[in-house]
C-alpha cells in the first residue's frame, strides 16, 4: 500500500453547519460500557487464569476493538419528535413541518416535514439537519450506530449505510473559500421493524471519514516459509 502511509500523515479538517435551527450539533460517539470490568489485555496470563477460575464471564465489550468502535465517529441525533409506521398503503408518519424560519440554508424536504418517504419505496427518510463539508481526497460515510442491538436493544429501526463520493454531487458546496470540498447532508434512510417513535435527541446514526478504494489496494505478503 504505497500511498496509504503518506495519506495517513495528512490531517484534514471537516466542517459542519446546521440546515435547520432545530438540528443538534454532532458530538463524539461515546457508548456506555462496563468500566469497572478489568480489560483482559491489561492482565498477565496468570491473572487471566485466576479471573477465569473465579467465575468471571467474558462479554463482547471486554474486547478492545469493540470498546474503541463505541467511541468512533460523530453522533447524529434526531432534531424533532416523530412517529413512523407502515400501513397497507405504505409509510405514514406524524412529524412536525419544517417551518420557514427554521430553514437556515433554504433546504426543504419532499413533503415539507422532517420525515419523507423515498419515492413511495416504503422507506422513511429522517432529515437530521446537519451539513458536512469534507475534502475531496476522502469520503464521508453515514452508518448505523455500531452494535446497536447491544446498546439499544429496544430500537425498532435500522439505518441504511452509505458513502458519499465525488460522483454523487446533489448537495452543493455553498462556500468559495472551500474550493476542494464536497458537501454531505445527514438525511438518514430508516429500515422499520415495527411502529417507531423517535424523540428529539435520540441517537440515530454516526458519520465518519473514510478512504476511498482508489486510495489503497490489497496485497498479500510473500510467504516467509520455504
Amino acid at each position: 500500500m504505497t500511498s496509504l502511509p503518506h495519506a495517513l500523515d495528512k490531517q484534514w479538517t471537516i466542517y459542519w453547519e446546521r440546515e435547520y435551527s432545530t438540528a443538534i450539533a454532532p458530538e463524539r460517539l461515546k457508548l456506555d460500557f462496563h468500566p469497572h470490568r478489568p480489560m483482559m489485555s491489561n492482565l498477565s496470563l496468570l491473572e487471566q487464569r485466576e479471573l477465569a477460575a473465579s467465575g468471571y464471564k467474558v462479554i463482547p465489550d471486554d474486547c478492545g476493538p469493540v470498546r474503541f468502535v463505541g467511541n468512533y465517529g460523530w453522533l447524529i441525533r434526531s432534531p424533532v419528535d416523530c412517529r413512523i409506521r407502515r400501513t397497507a398503503t405504505g409509510i405514514q408518519w406524524q412529524a412536525p413541518p419544517i417551518l420557514p424560519e427554521e430553514r437556515l440554508l433554504g433546504y426543504k424536504s419532499f413533503s415539507g416535514t422532517y420525515v419523507d418517504t423515498i419515492l413511495n419505496s416504503g422507506y422513511a427518510k429522517l432529515c437530521c439537519g446537519i451539513r458536512f463539508y469534507y475534502p475531496k481526497q476522502i469520503g464521508i460515510m453515514l452508518k448505523d450506530i455500531p452494535n446497536h442491538f447491544y446498546h439499544f436493544p429496544k430500537r425498532t429501526f435500522s439505518v441504511w449505510e452509505g458513502i458519499k463520493t465525488q460522483e454523487y454531487k446533489l448537495t452543493p458546496n455553498l462556500y468559495d473559500f472551500l474550493p476542494d470540498y464536497d458537501a454531505f447532508v445527514t438525511n438518514v434512510l430508516l429500515q422499520l421493524e415495527k411502529f417507531t417513535t423517535i424523540m428529539r435527541g435520540d441517537p440515530i446514526a454516526i458519520v465518519i471519514p473514510v478512504m476511498l478504494p482508489k486510495q489503497f489496494h490489497l496485497e498479500e505478503l510473500p510467504s516467509s516459509h520455504p
